[in-house]
């Protein structure tokens, strides 16, 4: 169990999970007040965005949001496995997930957790709480006859009857509620048209996942409650082509049946909302995500591939995420959230740590007073009763097989081989492929070339593999083994496609006359279609490319012309164009083609960065930061974008917001030279600091020759790229003391920082020589350790607890522990309720950093004097991660800070002033300050 400290929040946790919601869809219903809870929900909360991954399906997505982690950690790479003996095939399962989940963490720090329905989740784990596995809604019996519950559907067994008996089958719908859906149902022939079946199920799901969670919400303990509901995606595969505005190749009669059936499904589960909001208090905070979007509009594509997991080419990547509770802002909007953020972000606010191992960060932006960010290396490692399962668990064979059919019929898979070598064959390539695109995701291309080429090598028919293949050659710029590629697959599928067309007449002259062919035979009909078809788009789009990324753009835009003549649907091209056009600098063209993809895409970040790009080569840089700034708002993780904005700022004579976004784009690409060059330049030219300026070029040229080494192999720079991160982001943990703007010293709090140890009473002893009043209440005498005193303040180490104190140190100077630095509140008291500018607080922090050797062994000689012990070195690196998140934290929030060296004070005390009274806007005596500096006292 950690210890979660006296930070710890005692608050409750609600999880909501809408597969597939998307903004586009709910905005307009609750404009026209048709989803009242939800419409409450953000009025009180925080909205935004939330980024999907590759590949973006459900069981990854949603294990991913559980964790934190990407799927080549957590280990559930897509629908179904080879079963542990390596005979048959199963369904994805929890038995496959290799690290704890939110609610393992949660358990085994003596939280009551409720689950429900997640996928995956079965079979249910023996968690502190109450779990309902996914199977939950599997295997659904015609009308009247026995609904057992499968076996390890429910923990504890205890629940099994009730929660059985909750269940409601699709049959036993009432009439008026299909009505809602459907209001000309009695016009439909459902002995032909199976759509109001398919529908009923639906309900019939989303229905007993909420009784089962209602149920167990109000009889059962819970400090945290997930809860899954498919229902929304499943609407949304079997219904969104009948969705406004009709589809050319709907039917007018199937689109006026079916037409109000995906906003009818949004409506219900507002109504299931608020149901479950109804089960919370003023001390619970509630979290409403969704995996992924779903294409609503023209972008609906009019066909799916022919290949596992085709469907998913309907989905948006981007989804919903909305949040309230006690500490959160009101009626904001928030951006660049992540799928990975939301586990961070939960146990951020229930007050627990975060593992170094989560590839997501807690999303402090949505706090109306930022909890403290705790960090440990990983939850796996930390020993208790977690409620996972025991390793050797198995499932029974036949229970997979018959939920192996029913994904199946869903649409997540396709009907497996009935040879059960060729099934588990099959199985491993699929899940190397997802493997490899959640690698390619990460920027992890390297890895991803290993797995894509071992399922290529054998299976070469797979002409999807080769493609990805070839943009991972092109991202790590191996153009060579691209154009190789590309060429063969070419010819390949040329082969083949005319071996397809020979097969196809056989197979059309074997069932002629038939009137109706099997379900076998129809996968079989339409897979020699796909062969047979040829689509020159994708060849000349990637041939374009690669002729773009050699510096060939005319010959790059006429295969990119002949693909736009193939499909001139798709957005992606226009952007591609617009990029060639940007390198031979015609802006005018460039410009016309990124309208043409919003025309097709009006959410298209990557069209916003270029014709961001065509208006600075045109001098429009008003109009640059805005298009930029609206490509980061799509998508915040966007280098290219925040440089943009800065060149904008940097040309407008908006020099601190200009260094902001520059440094926005290191931190977010450390190897980029031309950022750092730019920042090279601002440093220099704006804030005479030559340090910064020459460090920002030294990571420039290590930058580019780190690039030039990724070319030749990106195995061998990786050293080098670490190398280049770990600088960058040192260095902007350095911040220019000409950056902050003016400050009014009688509203700003200037806050002394840093870790036990390190000097920071050195430092209120510069401050309070050099004309600054301290915060102090001298109750901490000196002693051997600090013999001119602490300098410290009790209710300074209570900052979680209160802060209105905060408002009596305003002109002053406090110490406060680094870790306490995200407690910092925007206002006074830190609750909206004195949201005002008499309350608002600024501030301006100061660290003091010392070598961390030097610190733990201070901190072991004091320890000693009180016949105490310390940690050791166990404590190094977790110091050093706290100060990064506390820094980033900062940057986040736009606080201004410095770093000063607690060695290099001691040894130029007068230089070391003088950077710290420009940061104070030359608010010190500097002469009275440098001479509180004693070099004696540096004794341990």
């Amino acid at each position: 169990m950690v210890d979660a400290g006296e930070g710890a929040y005692n608050i409750k946790v609600l999880l909501i999970g809408w597969d597939a919601a998307d903004w586009k869809v709910i905005n307009p219903l609750m404009d026209k007040g048709f989803m009242p809870n939800l419409s409450a929900f953000v009025e009180s909360g925080v909205m935004g965005n939330v980024a999907t991954m590759r590949p973006d399906l459900s069981p990854m997505l949603w294990t991913s949001i559980a964790t934190g982690k990407r799927p080549f950690k957590h280990g559930i790479h897509g629908f179904i496995e080879p079963t542990p003996n390596g005979e048959g095939i199963r369904p994805i399962t929890n038995l496959s997930r290799k690290t704890k989940a939110l609610w393992n963490i949660l358990s085994q720090e003596n939280k009551k957790c409720v689950v429900v329905g997640w996928w995956p989740s079965h079979p249910a784990e023996p968690i502190n709480g109450v779990m309902v596995s996914n199977f939950y809604l599997k295997g659904t019996p015609p009308h009247g006859q026995p609904w057992p519950m499968k076996p390890g559907t429910v923990y504890p067994q205890r629940l099994i009857k009730n929660l059985s008996d909750l269940r409601i089958h699709p049959q036993e719908l009432d009439v008026e509620l299909i009505l809602n859906f459907v209001p000309k149902l009695s016009e439909i022939d459902q002995d032909k048209d199976k759509h109001i079946e398919t529908m009923a199920c639906i309900i019939a799901d989303c229905t007993n996942i909420n009784r089962a969670a209602t149920a167990i919400l109000d009889h059962e303990p819970w400090d945290f409650a997930a809860i899954y509901f498919d229902a929304i995606d499943h609407f949304c595969h079997a219904f969104m082509s009948f969705h406004p505005p009709k589809l050319p190749w709907v039917s007018q009669n199937t689109f006026e049946h079916y037409q109000y059936v995906v906003e009818s499904g949004y409506i219900y589960h507002d109504i299931l909302l608020g149901t479950l909001l109804e089960r919370t208090d003023d001390n619970t905070t509630v979290i409403l995500c969704s995996d992924h979007g779903f294409h609503s509009d023209h972008l609906r594509p009019g066909y799916i591939p022919e290949e596992p997991a085709g469907p998913a080419i309907c989905h948006r990547p981007y989804g919903i995420f909305a949040a309230k509770g006690p500490n959160i802002l009101k009626d904001e909007i928030i951006y660049g959230a992540s799928i990975l953020d939301i586990c961070p972000t939960i146990l951020t606010a229930m007050g627990l740590p975060i593992g170094k191992d989560m590839d997501g960060k807690p999303l402090v932006n949505i706090f109306s007073s930022p909890p403290e960010i705790k960090v440990i290396e990983s939850w796996d490692d930390i020993s208790g009763n977690c409620g996972s399962h025991p390793p050797d668990m198995q499932i029974d064979p036949i229970e997979s097989r018959e939920a192996i059919d029913q994904l199946v019929a869903l649409g997540y898979i396709d009907k497996p081989d009935d040879d059960n070598e060729k099934a588990v064959s099959g199985a491993i390539r699929e899940l190397k492929y997802n493997l490899a695109k959640s690698y390619m995701d990460a920027g992890r291309y390297k890895a991803a070339i290993a797995e894509l080429s071992e399922i290529f090598d054998k299976w070469k028919e797979e002409f999807r593999f080769g493609i990805e293949l070839i943009r991972c050659y092109m991202a790590i710029e191996h153009f060579k083994e691209a154009r190789e590629l590309l060429d063969d697959i070419i010819e390949r599928k040329r082969e083949d496609a005319a071996k397809a067309s020979e097969e196809l007449k056989a197979f059309s002259k074997e069932h002629e006359g038939q009137e109706e062919l099997s379900d076998d035979d129809s996968l079989k009909y339409r897979r020699l279609q796909a062969r047979k078809s040829h689509n020159p788009y994708v060849f000349d789009y990637l041939m374009g490319c690669i002729c773009i990324a050699e510096g060939n753009n005319d010959k790059g835009l006429i295969h990119l012309a002949k693909a736009e003549e193939f499909d001139s649907r798709q957005p992606d091209i226009y952007v591609k164009i617009a990029q060639a056009y940007l390198s031979m600098k015609r802006p005018l063209d460039a410009k016309m083609n990124c309208e043409k993809s919003l025309k097709i895409d009006p959410d298209n970040p990557d069209a916003y960065v270029a014709l961001a790009r065509s208006m600075l080569l045109m001098k429009e840089n008003k109009k640059a930061i805005e298009y930029a700034l609206k490509a980061t708002s799509l998508r915040f993780h966007d280098p290219l974008a925040h440089f943009t904005i800065g060149v904008g700022l940097h040309r407008l004579g908006k020099i601190t917001g200009a260094l902001n976004a520059m440094k926005l784009a290191v931190m977010q690409n450390p190897v980029f030279p031309e950022a750092h060059r730019r920042l090279a330049f601002i440093y220099k030219k704006y804030f005479s600091d030559n340090t910064l300026s020459d460090n920002h070029l030294e990571l420039s040229e290590k930058a580019k020759e780190a690039i030039k080494k990724n070319k030749r192999d990106p195995l061998s720079s990786a050293a080098e790229i670490e190398e280049v991160r770990k600088s960058t982001l040192s260095n902007l943990q350095v911040v220019s003391s000409s950056e902050a703007p003016p400050m009014e010293l009688d509203k700003t709090v200037i806050v002394v920082t840093g870790l036990p140890r390190s000097g920071t009473s050195m430092l209120m002893q510069i401050l309070e020589a050099g004309g600054i009043e301290v915060y102090t209440d001298g109750l901490r005498k000196p002693d051997e350790d600090n013999i001119r005193g602490y300098y410290e303040h009790e209710k300074a180490k209570g900052l979680h607890k209160d802060s209105s104190w905060l408002a009596d140190a305003k002109g002053k100077a406090v110490k406060i522990i680094a870790q306490s630095l995200p407690q910092l509140p925007r206002y006074a008291g830190g609750t909206l309720a004195v949201r005002s500018v008499e309350n608002e607080i600024t501030y301006r922090v100061i660290y003091i950093e010392r070598d961390i050797d030097e610190v733990l062994s201070s901190q072991k000689v004091m320890l000693a004097r009180h016949n105490k012990t310390g940690k050791g070195q166990r404590l190094k690196t977790v110091f050093t991660e706290q100060l990064s998140i506390t820094k980033e934290v900062l940057n986040r929030r736009s606080i201004p800070f410095i770093s000063l060296n607690y060695s290099d004070t001691l040894k130029d005390p007068g230089y070391a002033v003088r950077y710290l009274n420009k940061f104070l806007n030359g608010a010190l005596n500097e002469k009275k300050a440098a001479s509180a500096v004693d070099p004696l006292l540096k004794r341990h």
